[in-house]
């Protein structure tokens, strides 16, 4: 009866956001999208692309025979994308072309799950052959299975890279893997369920120096770069948690529960959660972009708006500004206000006075405008941040400026 309650509850309050589809990309299994700047590339049982942030949409293949697109990935110039069972392409004029790169990977290592990059060099999890990695002035993979054991850790759930460790989730064996950058050999490691026993994650996140890991058992955080774990998971309904994504200092889950998905978010780093809404049909990746959240599905690609936190887009805007906060000095919380004359990629961070980054305010695609955001020191600083001098930093493109803020407790 308890459960039936708190699924009424759950149902009655989250079904009414209006996600739309779109109706475009036919092919119910979409099982990557990459967003980047005015393109999105969306991977399916084709590679469709849109060049106008979504109005319209077309379909390419890197080569003339049916390949599914399981893997979307960019580093600098270069667009990666990993198919099931076809290997690995890679184009270098933003999806015009593409060129193989397949050498150095085993047969089975050319079913793509997840890229990832530290520095020059591109770490790959495939499914079924382990995890490879590449050095972008190569044109070939190498091995990276060291002491990874056969048939249990070369099925590749997720792969992230937090401070000096890449961590591995593989299998279903109650394991992950942490492997230091520079070391010779995978240790194992376990997160302990709160139920008892040991869950195995189906995602990685990373922000703010926090991982958080996503599993059947719920939602965990780690503060060491996945060394140790707590449990910060969400008691309402036995959810399977599947992806994370931010918008700001907002973190984004996306559960599954049987064909249903569920969206939570949280405020204060993952030590609260609140339910957003509840939606259907398989769940696989959330992504911000536009101010739209989007999902990946096994019954298409969906998006809805989220609340902006702009305060009106303005075309008359011809010049950068970004203002002094106010209040300021401030306790707990200011607003940041900027203007963009150019639409793209907007990233403002918070930083203290040795550089260390504090916070993660906004990092997505914005069109031309003036916006507004509210910087609260109860809900990015972990840990807790002392009274001092602090300062915020806009990046658009090539354009960067900075401003100073006084925290006073």
């Amino acid at each position: 009866m308890k459960l039936l309650v708190t699924l009424i509850v759950v149902f009655s309050l989250q079904s009414f956001a209006q996600w739309n589809r779109i109706e475009e990309i036919e092919y119910p299994f979409i099982y990557s999208a990459l967003f980047n700047n005015d393109d999105i590339f969306v991977g399916g049982d084709s590679l469709y692309i849109s060049r106008d942030r979504g109005l319209t949409w077309g379909s390419d293949l890197p080569s003339n025979q049916p390949i599914e697109i399981t893997a979307l990935f960019k580093t600098d110039n270069l667009l990666f994308i990993g198919t099931y069972g076809d290997g690995i392409f890679i184009s270098s004029d933003n999806g015009q072309n593409w060129l193989e790169l397949n050498s150095g990977l085993g047969v089975f290592a050319k079913y793509a799950k997840k890229f990832v990059v530290a520095g020059d060099t591109v770490f790959y999890g495939s499914d079924g052959g382990g995890v490879y990695f590449h050095k972008l002035n190569t044109n070939y993979w190498q091995s990276y299975n060291e002491n990874l054991p056969d048939n249990i850790a070369w099925t590749t759930n997720d792969i992230v890279i937090s401070g000096n460790n890449i961590l591995l989730s593989a299998g279903s064996s109650g394991f992950y893997y942490i492997r230091p950058k520079g070391a010779s050999n995978w240790i194992e490691a376990r997160i302990q369920s709160p139920s008892g026993g040991y869950t195995t994650p189906n995602t990685f996140f990373t922000f703010n120096n926090i991982v958080f890991a996503g599993s059947r058992a719920g939602i965990f955080r780690s503060f060491d770069n996945g060394i140790s774990w707590e449990y910060v998971g969400i008691n309402a309904l036995p959810l399977n948690v599947v992806s994370f994504v931010n918008n700001g200092n907002r973190i984004f889950a996306g559960l599954t529960r049987a064909a249903d998905f569920f969206v939570w978010y949280s405020d204060d780093f993952g030590s609260t959660w609140n339910p957003l809404y509840h939606e259907f049909q398989g769940l696989r990746q959330l992504y911000i972009y536009d101010n739209k959240m989007w999902a990946a599905t096994n019954d298409g690609l969906y998006y809805t708006e989220l609340s902006p936190s702009y305060v009106e887009p303005d075309l008359n805007v011809n010049q950068f500004i970004l203002e002094q906060n106010y209040p300021n000095p401030f306790n707990p919380t200011t607003v940041i206000s900027w203007q963009s004359p150019v639409s793209g990629h907007q990233t403002l961070k918070i930083f203290d006075v040795l550089g260390n980054e504090v916070a993660t305010l906004v990092d997505e695609y914005r069109e031309v405008g003036r916006y507004e955001v509210e910087f609260n020191v109860a809900q990015v600083s972990r840990p807790e941040l002392s009274s001092g001098l602090y300062i915020y930093k806009l990046t658009v493109g090539n354009f960067s400026a900075i401003r100073k803020m006084m925290l006073i407790k």
